[in-house]
């Protein structure tokens, strides 16, 4: 009897193993649907290169959808029915042509996260400075080539926060001529975000109301790939939560070479990223190639990307994937909304090898030897190739920043005391060449500073004059990071003009100053701001006006101006003036030609 008991307990417990496996692997199988169609989470090898560059096409649905990438169910603005969205791919010198078809319910854009747009500067994507935004129920065609980008791009929403409620993507611009491609073999994207439960409009009205004594809103989760996991427990009462929401998990083949492409697409949160056992080479950085550098842990402002190549020669098993956000560059009082989050900083992956078990990984992380929330030290980037330096400058713009409550006792960011204010529907692009709007009569809280220089060089010094800390992203160019230190004051004495590495984003620290330089050569309206959403929202960005002689001859095309004609005309009477006054002797304080 005593044996019967024990085959029998044998029986049950051997059944109830069977079932959790089968449950987990349900999970991860319906997990894997729900992320089938965007690619993110199978390996793949550039595209086949063609003679000459080809127009890739691509539809893309704007939605509300219910879905859950952390367990908890909520409404979000999906691409293509997914989150993250539909991954577009394009080889250098290809055309991109993308139909937007906004149902959203409220108008929209979409901003090409670190291409130049060169003579194309009404596709840009930024509502309220090169077009209007697309009407809800109507759609628009982004019609652009890649020229001679290549690297890891991302697009995304650029209006009142859109973006983190999910309409975020990556872009990829292969290299036909990749100097890496002999360094692996196959290739995998990896998007970092953190996500919010309640509406980015509803805590955006908070942020910016009267007497708000709090600061940014907390997420309530962080997630790898659009795969996050929340406590439910913490969920409020009614909601909808699944407990242990399956986690991303990217399989790799023992003996293999991957190329990641990693990519920050949050609206607030700082990420480092490392893998468990698996040193990261990095060969590419916001769209340019450097000489291989090797560290444990990269630290991945929001904007930037990074290719990283790593080696799955480790023993065959379940490696943790760990893109940590850094709470240090939180600030938050008890008046923050969603102070008390539950949310678990420490997001995880899993790497998983060819024949390795269903369990958990076991894998220990790598040391912190991170400075909290700044990029990877500039100078230890180097340019894969030599470039030429412009110089010296011909245009020097200096650009403070500070935040204080305004007249109405709303906290804004103010650059050289004057806080941006977005005019949808009367795009800087379209008054100033559309409409001969010379750039004296722009309100001054349009932050307008302009360069007409052709071939220039233009030093731009950022001036950081409190305590948060500040991703910077410019527009329509990359700039060469001379350098960056503490105080307000810049110390010229360290800024590196033999070989800085350029970017199109770079972390501003808190109380410091950094100083970026690039060549005048791309006539348009490129936006330079904050890359932390809330920030954007309170005025953190000013408008460069490059080579407005150049740009005063464009025409842009009809479907861009047509956006406008859309619009509610109500109160966008825009006033006309001949295009013979549009250059003039600019008030120096605030706009320089």
């Amino acid at each position: 009897m005593g044996n019967i008991k024990r085959i029998f307990a044998l029986i049950i417990t051997l059944f109830v193993i069977s079932a959790f496996s089968r449950s987990t692997f349900s999970e991860q199988l319906k997990h894997k649907r729900q992320n089938k169609d965007n690619g993110l989470f199978t390996p793949y090898i550039p595209l086949e290169p063609t003679p000459n560059p080809i127009t890739r096409s691509y539809e893309v649905e704007l939605s509300q959808i219910n879905l859950a990438p952390d367990g908890f169910t909520k409404t979000i603005f999906a691409i293509n029915g997914q989150y993250p969205g539909t991954v577009i791919h394009a080889n250098k010198g290809d055309r991109i042509q993308v139909t937007v078809k906004n149902n959203i319910g409220e108008p929209s854009v979409i901003h090409w996260h670190g291409m130049f747009q060169r003579g194309t500067n009404w596709y840009d994507g930024v509502s309220g400075q090169t077009q209007c935004p697309i009407p809800n129920g109507s759609s628009f065609v982004y019609d652009f080539s890649t020229q001679e980008q290549r690297g890891t791009f991302w697009y995304h929403a650029h209006t009142h926060g859109q973006y983190m409620e999910g309409i975020r993507a990556p872009l990829i611009i292969h290299d036909p001529n990749d100097p890496y491609r002999k360094d692996y073999d196959f290739e995998y994207i990896i998007t970092m975000s953190d996500w919010y439960h309640q509406r980015v409009s509803d805590m955006l009205a908070i942020r910016m109301s009267p007497n708000y004594g709090g600061r940014n809103p907390i997420p309530d989760s962080g997630l790898i790939s659009g795969a996050g996991r929340y406590n439910c427990s913490a969920a409020p009462p009614g909601s909808e939560c699944r407990e242990n929401n399956p986690l991303a998990e990217y399989k790799v083949t023992p003996g293999k070479k991957y190329r990641l492409r990693l990519i920050n697409t949050s609206g607030l949160s700082h990420f480092m990223f490392s893998i468990d056992n698996h040193p990261l080479k990095i060969i590419e950085a916001d769209g340019e190639y450097s000489k291989p550098v090797i560290v444990n842990k990269l630290p991945v402002a929001i904007g930037q990307r990074y290719s990283v190549i790593i080696d799955a020669n480790q023993k065959v098993d379940n490696y943790w994937m760990r893109a940590t956000i850094d709470d240090r560059c939180l600030l938050i009082n008890n008046q923050t909304v969603n102070f008390d989050s539950a949310i678990n900083y420490n997001v995880t992956g899993i790497l998983k090898y060819d024949g390795a078990g269903l369990g958990y990984p076991t894998s220990t992380e790598y040391p912190d030897q991170l400075e909290p929330c700044l990029s990877i030290d500039p100078n230890l980037l180097k340019t894969l190739e030599p470039q030429q330096i412009p110089g010296p400058a011909t245009n020097k713009i200096q650009l403070v920043v500070t935040f204080r409550d305004d007249d109405q006792n709303v906290t804004r960011a103010f650059i050289n005391n004057s806080s941006f204010v977005v005019d949808d529907n009367n795009p800087t692009l379209e008054k100033f060449v559309s409409d001969d709007v010379p750039l004296d009569q722009f309100p001054a809280n349009q932050n307008i500073y302009a360069y007409d220089q052709l071939g220039g060089t233009i030093d731009i010094a950022y001036i950081n004059n409190n305590s948060a800390i500040h991703p910077i992203h410019m527009h329509g160019h990359n700039f060469y990071v001379l350098g960056t230190g503490s105080g307000i004051v810049v110390d010229e004495s360290k800024l590196n003009l033999v070989d800085p590495f350029p970017r199109d984003t770079f972390v501003v620290n808190s109380t410091s100053w950094s100083v970026f330089r690039y060549k005048a050569d791309n006539p348009g309206v490129w936006s330079i701001h904050c890359h932390i959403e809330w920030h954007v929202e309170m005025g953190m960005i000013a408008q460069l006006i490059e080579l407005p002689t150049e740009l005063s001859k464009v025409t842009i095309p009809e479907s861009v101006s047509n956006l406008c004609k859309q619009q509610d005309n109500s109160n966008s009477k825009r006033s006309k003036f001949s295009r013979r006054n549009r250059l003039f002797n600019t008030d120096m304080k605030r706009i320089k030609v």
